[in-house]
């Protein structure tokens, strides 16, 4: 390792609080990668929190990697040098377990080059091949709990659903052997633990006969010593109490510290993949929350409290009356309009909050329904007024653009018609405070998602959303305050195909470069019609049904 790398990541690890480095002697080595930039990785608590609990252990160290910087990068670059870990300068080649955390379905076109510029074969089939001795590539995080199957052209081991337990269960089986079926066999006895080579896919003949293409999938069909079904792993939170975590200056959340309150959400909304796959709403118990705070009260003052539901969580009021009765602050990571009330708008106030984020999805209160959110206009507005009488005046709005059975007016009209009913609204408070914020209008395109109501439903094409997109930009225009934040309909389309596709996507994702796929027709093994844009049948075979659980 060069001494310009050496340097670049001491200073990293010199503004981090809780990080270490253990010594490699007689341990089990895990290098856990995130595929994106080091801030987004350590803002990411499930990364964090595998991390801290991986290096618990007496028998076993943890070193991390991520894409690299630009800085990173030039080094790189001019020395030819591999990627290495922060901690020890390593290359992924020379640890037992290679570990990537994929948080979202985009982030698998860096796992290729991020592998091999690591000195590990990307792909599990060239591993096969290659046979001999290897690193165990296992994936995890919540995108590759929908769908394991993308993930499992790179990984061994796919963990679906909850880590804690299934990564203690997989280190407790020692030094790994992936080049071993009978190791196989045994990684595929732990709850949550999906391992690609034991299925064997199978497919229908394909529309119109094409003896050069495979059909659509019909079964994964599991080998001798598989199970049929994985069952998704959910651990008892009560029984897993959070580790403290490295704190992170230069991360996108490195002002504060994220603590765990829960996981799932109790609404169901019909489009909400967080809801659907993991169905139960699940708490983390106050003491350890409270733990968690006191922890990282002596670094960071302002408390993120993470979950898709923070406010569902029962004890969000008092432990918030507390933190800030102690100098403190806190930033839900989630706020629902329905539980807006004076003394939440009181807390977000006191906390420094001067933007809150709400999430209508759509204009109309029909269009609204069908997607399972049952939320009227007014919920909204009430929320909004309340939050600018305490003096929080500016407002990010989600909207979904593309969904599933509205027309192009009725979309556009309901969410330029809410818009305009929103400012109204939030600007009579505004002048009674003295000051008018900004409402910046997300438009996000319609993803289908595994697990979820609307995972048959068909995606618009990105002609078809950047039209909706513009025309709601356009409808707005001359609404002073209001901003358009529109999210690139390419980038969503490509995360549909991603996280949709089966095993096939390899094709795919072997053209991928510097993060970055295009999506012509030569580069996929199954046509983006096929995956993306065409409407499921009710009885279809879902890459994602080798997983127990889910809609009948």
């Amino acid at each position: 390792m060069s001494w310009e790398l050496r340097k670049l990541h001491d200073a990293v690890m010199s503004r981090e609080v809780g990080a270490k480095r253990k010594e490699w002697g007689g341990r089990l080595r895990v290098a856990l990668v995130y595929p994106n930039r080091y801030g987004a990785g350590m803002s990411n608590l499930g990364f964090l929190s595998i991390h801290a609990r991986i290096n618990a252990r007496s028998d076993a160290l943890c070193e991390r990697a991520f894409l690299p910087s630009a800085a990173e990068e030039r080094i790189l670059s001019r020395r030819t040098l591999p990627l290495s870990t922060l901690e020890s300068g390593s290359s992924l080649v020379d640890f037992d377990v290679v570990a990537f955390s994929l948080s979202c379905e985009n982030d698998l076109l860096n796992v290729p080059s991020i592998l091999e510029r690591g000195g590990v074969p990307p792909f599990r089939r060239d591993r096969v091949e290659a046979g001999g001795p290897r690193p165990l590539l296992l994936a995890g995080g919540f995108a590759a709990s929908l769908n394991p199957e993308p993930a499992g052209v790179f990984a061994d081991a796919v963990v679906v659903g909850d880590g804690e337990r299934a990564v203690e269960s997989l280190l407790d089986l020692g030094n790994p052997r992936p080049e071993d079926k009978g190791y196989l066999k045994s990684l595929a006895a732990i709850p949550g633990v999906y391992v690609p080579a034991g299925y064997v896919p199978e497919y229908l003949e394909p529309v119109g006969g094409d003896p050069g293409r495979e059909g659509r999938l019909r079964a994964l069909s599991g080998l001798p010593g598989f199970p049929g079904r994985i069952a998704r792993e959910t651990v008892p939170l009560a029984e897993y109490p959070p580790l403290p975590t490295i704190l992170a200056e230069e991360a996108e959340l490195g002002r504060m510290a994220l603590v765990e309150t829960s996981r799932g959400c109790p609404k169901m909304c019909g489009f909400c993949a967080a809801a659907h796959a993991c169905p139960d709403f699940r708490e983390v118990p106050l003491e350890h929350v409270r733990a968690a705070v006191d922890n990282a009260w002596p670094h960071r003052r302002k408390i993120g409290l993470i979950g898709a539901a923070v406010l569902d969580w029962r004890h969000f009021r008092n432990l918030a009356t507390e933190i800030l009765a102690r100098g403190g602050a806190v930033s839900p990571a989630s706020i629902r309009a329905d539980l807006v009330d004076g003394e939440i708008a009181d807390i977000l106030k006191r906390s420094g909050h001067r933007t809150v984020a709400l999430a209508p999805e759509c204009g109309s209160e029909r269009l609204r329904a069908r997607l399972g959110k049952q939320v009227k206009d007014q919920v909204f507005l009430s929320a909004a007024e309340t939050l600018a009488r305490a003096g929080i005046v500016s407002f990010k709005l989600y909207f979904l653009v593309g969904v599933p059975g509205s027309g192009r007016d009725e979309e556009v009209g309901g969410a330029v018609g809410f818009i305009r009913e929103f400012r109204k609204s939030v600007l009579e408070e505004c002048r009674a405070v003295g000051r008018m914020g900004t409402v910046t209008v997300v438009l996000s395109p319609f993803v289908p998602k595994p697990f979820t109501p609307l995972q048959w439903a068909p995606m618009a094409s990105d002609a078809e959303l950047a039209m909706r997109q513009e025309w709601i930009a356009a409808g707005v225009r001359s609404i002073p305050n209001v901003r358009i934040d529109p999210e690139a309909p390419r980038s969503a389309v490509l995360q549909a195909f991603l996280g949709l596709s089966d095993r096939r996507v390899e094709q795919a994702l072997r053209h991928a470069r510097k993060g970055r796929l295009k999506l012509s027709p030569e580069n996929l093994a199954v046509p983006l019609s096929e995956v993306v844009c065409r409407e499921k049948m009710a009885d279809e075979f879902f890459p994602w049904d080798v997983i127990e659980g889910g809609l009948p």
